[in-house]
């Protein structure tokens, strides 16, 4: 998967800084976004910020602005189509059990679960389609979301700048 970044790594900053973007935003507003490597890619891009491509303020920011985007589209599908989604084969395949403990954590510990789920790969793709159909407060969901994508966004930037910064010094 991470070879479909190769060609990024000679590519403009600003192709870089689109297709970064669109992927953290598709990973999480479409459902089989949760195979897209946003790791490698944010890994990725801090390295191309280290190798002086990118630049580290820009970067953060659409991948914040991508992540942020990616989890309200997913809130909201989740807050209107919340019983569809969970009858759809993804929800059957999650099992009715699983969802209904996945809505209480969220409804129980809201921002946190939020903010917890943005880190952990797979359940950051559900999380806010949870939260949506958990009826989670949008403002509670909208300040976990920003919290957990500057976060999430800069260490990552920040690991693939220390990779980079590792390979060019040496």
């Amino acid at each position: 998967m991470t070879s479909l970044l190769r060609p990024l790594l000679d590519a403009p900053a600003l192709v870089v800084y689109v297709v970064g973007g669109l992927i953290i935003v598709a990973e999480t507003a479409m459902l089989p976004g949760i195979v897209l490597p946003t790791l490698s890619t944010l890994l990725m891009m801090g390295f191309l910020v280290e190798r002086g491509t990118l630049t580290w303020w820009v970067a953060l920011v659409v991948c914040v602005c991508a992540a942020v985007l990616g989890d309200q589209l997913a809130y909201w599908e989740g807050r209107v189509l919340g019983p569809r989604v969970r009858s759809s084969r993804l929800g059957r395949r999650i099992g009715p059990a699983r969802w209904d403990r996945a809505e209480a954590v969220v409804a129980r510990y809201g921002v946190p679960a939020v903010v917890a789920g943005r880190c952990l790969v797979g359940v950051r793709t559900l999380v806010p389609r949870i939260a949506g159909s958990a009826g989670l407060p949008y403002r509670r969901f909208a300040a976990g979301s920003v919290c957990a994508a500057v976060v999430w966004a800069g260490v990552e930037l920040f690991a693939g700048q220390a990779a980079g910064w590792v390979a060019f010094s040496c």
